[in-house]
């Protein structure tokens, strides 16, 4: 009787690890993305060093998601987010 629980439990525990892995992918796209427009804004002559900062970060979280590091690249890639919207804004190609 306590069997079809322990499935259940199991099946849940997979379900919400597998749930939370695929945020960092979806963070390090966006990060990604906004950087390709800093960087169409003209970021490396604007703002070079948000740009630089944004694409060292970037780097960084990808190298952690190869790792396993879910936890490390969530953080790198909050801060590659960070400094490419800092760098689109500087570089005028963010919304005013």
């Amino acid at each position: 009787m306590k069997r079809p629980w322990v499935s259940l439990w199991v099946v849940a525990l997979i379900a919400g690890l597998s749930i939370a892995g695929c945020a960092t992918p979806s963070k390090t796209q966006n990060a990604g993305k906004t950087l390709n427009q800093a960087k169409a804004a003209g970021a490396v002559y604007k703002a070079p060093f948000e740009y630089n900062a944004a694409e060292a970060y970037l780097k960084k979280a990808d190298f952690q998601v190869e790792k396993g590091d879910t936890k490390a690249a969530d953080s790198f890639a909050q801060e590659a987010q960070t400094y490419a919207d800092k760098a689109l804004e500087m570089s005028g190609g963010g919304a005013k």
